[in-house]
């Protein structure tokens, strides 16, 4: 199979193609491919091509598309996750499990025990950084769909505007349900709480939107295991996506 990579924007047969140098140096120092050899590019919306190298530079390598090889198909349901702002390389871990796992929208939840307080300049940074760890989880896991990642907001908002969507919203906190062993198909939005939870005045914000509440079992999870977790537990309760390119 050949070496398969995001390339943003819209792409068409015969369309030259001109890498940045961060990828031209990757495909021909690190992979040490040349002219003539082949890759796939994805461009995030489900679409794939077959491509020729026909300048092998390590600065700019030049692509020429081939032949689109997967056509993008209309998902048969979204599954998002909010996730509870946290410090560090956790939340990249959450990014990217979330995305390996199929998550379809990426949700920035600003909960009120989150440990993150950024300035309006710093998070443009940070939404940056996770949109690159989104692109290399999917190149990694073979996912040709990137999540939507939403910009950061607080709970009560993101509920006014997610209870709109007709999406089944759920929670996850250790005094809730349990988990259901089925669910029916349908749109949904899970939420994650940061590492110290849902405050109490978050949790009345829940029960006010006729929000559901699961829970796993006795365990706490942390904040950055959470989102894999609830991700596999829904999946596995409504059947995992059919679409072969999912």
């Amino acid at each position: 199979m050949a070496q398969r990579f995001y390339v943003f924007g819209s792409h068409a047969v015969d369309q030259q193609l001109f890498l940045n140098a961060e990828r031209s140096n990757y495909l021909c120092r690190v992979l040490r491919l040349v002219r003539g050899d082949q890759v796939e590019i994805f461009d995030g919306t489900g679409n794939v091509f077959a491509c020729e190298i026909v300048a092998d530079n390590p600065r700019q390598t030049e692509l020429r598309v081939l032949t689109q090889t997967i056509t993008a198909r209309p998902r048969n349901s979204k599954l998002g996750v909010a996730i509870g702002l946290i410090k560090g390389q956790p939340m990249d871990r959450a990014i990217a499990q979330a995305t390996e796992l199929g998550a379809t929208d990426i949700y920035l939840l600003e909960g009120q025990r989150s440990n993150v307080k950024l300035n309006k300049q710093r998070m443009l940074g940070k939404l940056e950084h996770w949109h690159k760890v989104i692109v290399a989880s999917c190149e990694q896991c073979g996912q040709i769909n990137l999540p939507t990642l939403h910009n950061p907001s607080q709970l009560t908002p993101l509920l006014a505007q997610l209870s709109q969507s007709n999406s089944h919203l759920i929670f996850f906190d250790p005094q809730a349900n349990p988990a259901p062993n089925q669910l029916d198909p349908k749109n949904r939005v899970i939420f994650i709480g940061p590492e110290g939870g849902f405050s109490p005045e978050e949790l009345r914000a829940f029960a006010d939107a006729k929000v559901e509440g699961y829970r796993l079992g006795t365990l706490i999870l942390r904040a950055e295991t959470m989102p894999a977790a609830a991700l596999t537990l829904i999946h596995q309760a409504a059947g995992w996506p059919t679409n072969a390119d999912d």
